[in-house]
């Protein structure tokens, strides 16, 4: 998309608009607000080939995991800077990684954030 000279701010392509799916803390649409300071469209949505699992830390997250499916919402079309903060928010503990969910009965392309396990560990 191009900028136009006198433009205040670049909008964001379509390409760098992405979807997200989460699972847990980030399902909460108030901390999300809090998080970015914008409403974003969610639908409920389910992962296949991954697992849900509680950390040491108190907190789920998710590897991989063949037989398994994990519950959650598609959060659609967040901005870059948006994505930035939410991955600040993950810290070190995840990895956005690059998956398709089944919402209204269709596979769509999103991303999501998979537990490092190097550094969780299931909560004993």
């Amino acid at each position: 998309m191009p900028i136009y000279a006198g433009a205040i701010s670049a909008v964001p392509t379509r390409s760098s608009v992405k979807n997200l799916f989460v699972y847990g803390t980030l399902m909460d649409k108030r901390l999300l607000y809090q998080l970015t300071g914008k409403f974003f469209s969610t639908f409920p949505a389910v992962l296949r080939g991954f697992k849900k699992l509680d950390s040491h830390l108190g907190y789920p997250y998710i590897l991989p995991y063949k037989t398994s499916k994990v519950e959650g919402l598609l959060i659609k079309n967040i901005d870059p800077e948006s994505i930035k903060k939410l991955d600040r928010y993950e810290g070190q503990l995840y990895s956005r990684k690059r998956v398709a969910v089944v919402w209204g009965g269709k596979r769509t392309a999103c991303e999501v954030y998979v537990g490092k396990k190097k550094l969780l560990r299931l909560r004993s």
